[in-house]
């Protein structure tokens, strides 16, 4: 879901695979330049973010980590693995850093911005409503160009505007890790929309596909995990669903089935446990959707879904991390485009310019898609 933190660990990698390259990669260093800068999280003298002590989930098998800025008004919570605390702590302190640069970024309309190639609210949002008029200054990840992005399409502050709001992209592992974000929730809510591809059913191998304990933890709390795949080229998609009293769902792309539904098992672990007055008004309708109306979402996944071939489920990674962006430019057209803090310090948001992300506010359908 939009607002939902990521996992412990890079989504190109799962538990056990991280290799030195892709912890390299996701923890901005040298290994590329979509990476430049990605996870250092800013600061200022007052407001500072804190910590909260991890808490301990599903008998210990899963943690959670808040981070909260009080004057910002601002809370993430990050779910991971246990083994991955460290991580899942960092990566709730970035991704709040993150958020935090966001709304710093929309100025007035004097504000001075850099030349480059000006992107449209047309280019992201389609028959789109009139425009703040302002822009957000932004690096292309595979050209080094410079770009003018719309506000609205970044972080429009406390500008109102027609266009929904969209956290798809917020860095919190990485730069790979926001542009995996984005690709992902393009592919559910292009085939939400029009369910044309096979929706892979890979339920029965949570067991194989998630550390060890933590089906039986889930299990024994009497919480309900189904999981769904969507392939297409050069990566998974999956759509995990964690219930009980309410469900939520949630999306990630990865190398592997593996990777995917780890990734989206943890988002739906900390969506659970998001204060929902943290959320921006169209994910929290979502989130209740398919809180109130779980039956009718699992009914709906269940009915498309067709069993996985068991070689999918096992499948070896192929893809190398710095490959995140090609595969957006591939599937969009255009290259990603990184927003940093402040112009010149690190990646605060990734956008992709012409994936689904980006809309104009409207109202809920029967069975709205559950991702921005």
């Amino acid at each position: 879901m939009a607002s939902t933190p990521a996992g412990s660990w890079p989504v190109t990698e799962a538990p056990g695979e991280t290799t030195a390259a892709a912890t390299a990669e996701a923890t901005g260093g040298t290994t590329g330049e979509a990476t430049h800068g990605t996870t250092e999280p800013t600061t200022e003298p007052t407001a500072a973010p804190v910590a909260a002590p991890m808490a301990e989930c599903l008998g210990g098998a899963v943690h959670l980590a808040c981070a909260e800025s009080p004057a910002d008004e601002l809370a993430v919570i990050v779910a991971g693995f246990s083994g991955y605390e460290a991580q899942t702590r960092a990566r709730a302190l970035t991704r709040l850093a993150a958020l935090r640069g966001l709304r710093r970024l929309p100025g007035d309309r004097h504000r001075t911005v850099q030349a480059g190639t000006e992107l449209r609210l047309s280019d992201f949002v389609a028959d789109p409503p009139a425009g703040l008029g302002l822009h957000v200054p932004g690096t292309g990840l595979l050209s080094g160009r410079r770009y003018r992005l719309p506000a609205e399409v970044v972080w429009a502050g406390g500008h109102e505007c027609l266009v929904e709001p969209a956290t798809s992209g917020v860095v919190d592992s990485g730069v790979p890790e926001a542009i995996a974000e984005v690709v992902a929730h393009d592919v559910v809510a292009r085939w939400w929309a029009e369910p044309r591809e096979p929706l892979l059913r890979v339920s029965a191998a949570l067991g194989r596909l998630l550390p060890a304990g933590v089906t039986a933890a889930a299990s024994g709390l009497g919480l309900r995990m189904s999981a769904f795949v969507l392939s297409v080229p050069d990566l998974r998609v999956a759509l995990v669903t964690v219930g009980g009293e309410g469900a939520t769902l949630a999306a990630a792309a990865g190398r592997t089935v593996r990777q995917a539904v780890c990734e989206a098992f943890l988002r739906a672990m900390a969506a659970k446990a998001q204060p929902w007055s943290t959320l921006e008004l169209p994910d929290c309708l979502r989130r209740f959707a398919v809180w109130q109306r779980e039956a009718d979402y699992a009914a709906y996944l269940e009915r498309l879904a067709v069993d996985a071939d068991p070689r999918l489920v096992d499948e070896v990674s192929g893809l190398r991390p710095s490959g995140w962006p090609e595969i957006a430019a591939r599937r969009f057209g255009h290259e990603p485009v990184a927003v940093r803090a402040d112009g010149d310090g690190p990646v605060v948001k990734v956008l992709c310019p012409g994936a689904l992300c980006y809309r104009a506010a409207s109202g809920a359908t029967v069975l709205p898609c559950p991702v921005p």
